[in-house]
């Protein structure tokens, strides 16, 4: 996987819609390449009865839209030691191997804060980001909100379990030219600066589609 900028557009899958895991859960992202993407799919979706019982509650699939093997999940969990003792399961490792996954996948685990929102059938920005301190960074997020991110409409913050300042977001819009919009304007470089972000951010961009 591609470890700095990763900009490519995404197609959330499955029916449910991807609303932010409750403040008290937790939430497992994984992006991987696939050797293909029908295939992954199916063994996938027979991997579901196994999930339930490893303490999955709620998930949702990605595909990107400029390679359709490119995929991200998410996978919700009542705690921190449910999603870590499935991301490490030999199950879990046997199912990716037979699905086709390429190389090492990119898994973290993280939990929403307070005032999520998401509209399920909009485009999704993602941005993950590590910060120099979450609370000053929390602060000119809020301010930036106010002030410049136009067309919005959903968004939420997902800190990660292991580190808190390793920092996930989502934002949801009408449009995708929307999204690559604020993701493009020097406002946005401005302020991630300001906030403290380090390094190159991963952002790509998601919105639904057919399993």
């Amino acid at each position: 996987m591609r470890p700095f900028i990763l900009i490519s557009a995404l197609v959330l899958g499955l029916a449910a819609t991807s609303t932010p895991a409750d403040a008290r859960g937790v939430r497992l992202f994984v992006h991987h390449e696939v050797a293909d993407y029908v295939a992954w799919r199916k063994a996938y979706d027979g991997f579901d009865a196994t999930r339930r019982k490893l303490g999955v509650t709620a998930q949702a699939a990605y595909q990107s839209a400029d390679n359709p093997n490119d995929v991200t999940v998410t996978h919700d969990f009542k705690t921190l030691e449910q999603a870590k003792a499935f991301a490490s399961s030999a199950e879990l490792k046997t199912a990716m191997q037979n699905a086709g996954v390429k190389g090492a996948p990119q898994i973290w685990f993280a939990t929403a804060t307070a005032g999520g929102s998401g509209r399920a059938s909009h485009v999704r920005m993602f941005v993950r980001h590590e910060v120099a301190d979450y609370g000053a960074w929390r602060k000119a997020y809020d301010a930036f909100d106010a002030k410049h991110r136009k067309g919005v409409t959903g968004q939420t913050v997902y800190q990660s379990a292991d580190n808190p300042n390793d920092v996930t977001v989502t934002h949801d819009f009408r449009s995708l030219e929307q999204a690559k919009a604020l993701a493009n304007s020097p406002e946005l470089k401005e302020a991630m600066q300001k906030a403290g972000v380090k390094g190159a951010p991963q952002i790509w961009f998601a919105s639904r589609a057919a399993k």
